[in-house]
């Protein structure tokens, strides 16, 4: 996954009082524990990852009408990267930062695939190993001092300017990496189909790749997210279809070191996009909530180690209010002050020709797990 790291540099404190800017003229708006930090017109349309160094520096990226676009914040507001190099692409999918001046971003055009890295003063193009993935052209990337890590149809990893390749079988695709070190890393996807496959993930040791038991979860879960707080707590989730019910079956699995088990509990209706440890043995769980009634605000999860918390999101000024027209794909931490990011998308309300605007969404949290209203 992209930029866990800050949490294990250091301990920190998950307070955050700061009143952040939000873009294209909208209001700040607020909901217990998370605030708004970018909505409204602005470059991006939809926000697929995030990763940051600092509280001054952080990336997203996505797209917006079918051209790829980055976003930075500078410790007071997002906008458009405007750093010279970058090529023109469909979509930015992927972004990882290790610092201020040395960050990589994934993206696609048509069917090529482009890798770039940001050395503080300006983005040059790196060519990257194997061809663009045509099943998923989202691929992970998860960039750590010395190393990237690259997935998609086999495991890549460059260091020192050479690529090295670890071929996967038959139908296997890593859909998520996340990194403690360059010679420490799990990666997970899937063996597909979904239905008759099974999830796979992988340990990286500094010279290969291991393949690890499978995950404990339901029959039919696609674990397309891995969240890494320490070689002996590692989170993968996903989420499967029922034909009984009409909400996701959201599923995560948590490996102690020795053994993994099935922590779900009771995370429901979620289809789970994005996963993150939260720096003190818990864990944060968005993506596009489906709960009935059908509502419109956004969700997160978080988990404290034996109970799940559902918690709002902050709606944007603009947003629907009729139907879920949230989804949060990626979220990392917001620098040293503990706060966290989340990035993804929303919908405005129909007009009277039925037309509907999406646009780019950040969010940060503004509370710790410790002062959210707990679960019975």
């Amino acid at each position: 996954m992209l930029a866990r790291h800050l949490l294990r540099t250091a301990a920190v404190s998950l307070a955050l009082a700061s009143t952040l800017l939000t873009a294209g003229g909208a209001g700040a708006a607020e909901a217990s524990g998370w605030e708004i930090s970018l909505s409204g017109s602005s470059p991006a349309g939809s926000l697929l990852s995030v990763s940051s160094v600092d509280d001054d520096h952080a990336w997203a990226v996505g797209s917006k009408s079918g051209q790829g676009v980055i976003m930075r914040w500078d410790g007071v507001q997002w906008g458009e990267d405007t750093a010279p190099g970058l090529p023109e692409v469909w979509q930015w999918s992927a972004v990882s930062a290790v610092a201020a001046d040395d960050v990589w971003a994934y993206g696609t055009v048509g069917r090529d695939q482009v890798l770039v890295h940001y050395d503080g003063t300006r983005w040059n193009t790196v060519t990257a190993a194997g061809a663009a993935d045509q099943a998923w052209p989202e691929v992970p990337i998860d960039a750590v001092p010395g190393r990237l890590f690259k997935g998609g149809d086999a495991l890549y990893t460059y260091s020192d300017g050479v690529w090295n390749t670890f071929a996967l079988p038959a139908l296997v695709d890593i859909r998520d990496i996340d990194a403690l070190s360059a010679d420490d890393a799990y990666a997970t996807g899937m063996k597909y189909p979904v239905n008759g496959g099974h999830p796979v993930t992988y340990h990286w040791d500094g010279t290969t790749w291991t393949l690890m038991e499978t995950p404990p979860v339901r029959p039919g879960t696609d674990t397309a997210k891995i969240a890494v707080a320490s070689t002996d707590s590692v989170y993968v989730a996903g989420w499967a279809t029922d034909p009984e019910i009409t909400e996701p079956v959201p599923g995560v699995a948590h490996w102690n070191g020795s053994t993994w088990e099935d922590i779900t509990g009771a995370l429901s209706a979620l289809y789970v996009h994005a996963i993150a440890p939260d720096g003190h043995g818990g864990l944060w769980v968005t993506g596009n909530d489906q709960a009935e009634p059908a509502d419109a605000s956004p969700v997160f999860w978080h988990y404290d180690g034996t109970t799940w918390t559902e918690e709002p999101g902050a709606t944007a000024p603009d947003g629907d209010t009729r139907w879920p027209s949230y989804t949060f794909y990626d979220l990392a931490p917001a620098g040293d002050s503990g706060g966290f990011w989340a990035v993804g998308h929303y919908s405005t309300p129909m007009n009277s020709q039925g037309d509907q605007t999406v646009n780019g969404l950040v969010e940060r949290s503004t509370a710790t797990p410790a002062t959210a209203p707990s679960a019975g």
